[in-house]
């Protein structure tokens, strides 16, 4: 009786632990891109970019620089999208240290070098993604990326 109790246990806990897995959201967007250019919108003016990379996941986009030349600061924000995912929010970037945040929130001038003004929130309209390549809008900039 003990064995068929606990056989029956590990099957509901394996049952139960396979419908938990968090897949990505939207297959398209989710993942590791290339920024390769942003419009500044104020201006018109166009920022040609050299090894800034966005890391987009289901709860958290990092951005960094990998291997560039301006020590740009890695920073981590939450990751939202809204209810028909047209529309790519971040919130509450942090400087990041080691594996997580340090608590400091991110500056207007950490984030400009990736097309980002705002620590607090940024919406970006999704104006194109096909899984290779990605345009999107905030009232700041047009940032073109290039999945990596």
């Amino acid at each position: 009786m003990k064995t068929l109790t606990l056989k029956l246990g590990i099957i509901c806990m394996l049952a139960l632990s396979a419908g938990c897995t968090k897949g990505p959201i939207n297959e398209d967007i989710e993942g590791f891109w290339m920024l390769k250019s942003f419009t500044t919108l104020a201006d018109g003016e166009t920022h040609h970019c050299e090894r800034l990379f966005f890391g987009i996941t289901r709860m958290v986009t990092e951005i960094s620089e990998k291997q560039g030349e301006q020590g740009l600061q890695d920073c981590v924000a939450r990751t939202e999208y809204n209810d028909d995912q047209t529309q790519l929010i971040l919130r509450d970037f942090k400087q990041r240290g080691g594996t997580y945040d340090n608590g400091k929130n991110a500056t207007p001038e950490q984030l400009q070098p990736f097309g980002i003004n705002n620590q607090v929130i940024t919406v970006f309209e999704i104006i194109h993604c096909n899984g290779c390549k990605m345009t999107l809008q905030s009232d700041y900039a047009r940032l073109e990326l290039e999945k990596f």
